[in-house]
């Protein structure tokens, strides 16, 4: 297969993996491990990275943003990009209303930070915080009324070019932080659907920020919505990659 061909054919299969999520349920789970194992394979030679970004010198300007998008593609379904760290930079802390999430590191190393909502030990504390009369006023009612979530700690993974790819459902991993180690770092990221695309009983789905606001139990952390910090910024660099609103999707 051509580096051309390979990333054509990643996201084929996530426009099929996402397309026919409803109509053929029971296909989801094998056409969600076909994307998984494409990710697998994809190296940063399949999408043109520019090598410059892994020159630390380069975010020593002042000007520079602490992290650069590349833009692949994006149509109702699904959205595909690149994201580039300065060395030690992050993703704020982030959720994904509603979405599946892939992530394959193609440069450098990064620390995902991963948490889960609406499990069993979170539901359990949210009903003793709202019993437990010596609970402050602001956790009497839902968590999510006041901006707070209850989040449990899933796990904490350090992932570079050779481990497999990681994924997030709307439950599972559903907020994370992702931070570079020893230099710059670079992943393909795939959402599915896009931020801000209409589901029926959802009226918004943009992008919230969290910070960790306290432990209330083992592995559980309420976490308090935040504005997007104001260390965190992005600039965006063209894509340089085989032309895929060009590729036959179809075929």
């Amino acid at each position: 297969m051509s580096k051309s061909n390979h990333i054509i054919n990643v996201l084929k299969q996530a426009i099929l993996t996402f397309t026919t999520k409803k109509q053929k349920p029971e296909s989801f789970p094998a056409n969600l491990e076909g994307l998984i194992s494409l990710l697998n394979n994809t190296t940063s030679e399949h999408v043109n990275f520019p090598n410059q970004f892994m020159n630390p010198q380069l975010w020593e300007h002042p000007e520079k943003a602490p992290v650069s998008c590349i833009e692949i593609f994006e149509d109702d379904h699904v959205t595909m990009g690149i994201f580039v760290l300065k060395p030690n930079g992050k993703l704020p802390l982030h959720n994904h209303p509603q979405m599946h999430g892939l992530i394959k590191v193609i440069a450098g190393k990064v620390k995902i930070v991963s948490y889960s909502i609406n499990t069993e030990k979170t539901k359990d504390v949210d009903q003793k915080s709202i019993q437990d009369s010596k609970a402050p006023m602001q956790f009497k009612s839902r968590p999510s009324t006041c901006g707070i979530v209850t989040a449990e700690l899933n796990d904490i993974t350090v992932v570079g070019p050779n481990s497999p790819t990681c994924v997030l459902d709307p439950e599972i991993k559903n907020l994370h932080e992702i931070e570079s180690l020893d230099g710059p770092a670079a992943f393909l990221d795939i959402l599915a659907p896009p931020y801000d695309y209409p589901l029926p009983g959802y009226e918004t789905r943009k992008c919230s920020y969290y910070t960790k606001l306290s432990q209330v139990a083992q592995n559980i952390f309420w976490l308090q919505e935040i504005r997007s910090p104001s260390w965190y910024w992005t600039d965006s660099h063209p894509y340089t990659g085989p032309d895929l609103y060009e590729a036959d999707l179809a075929s």
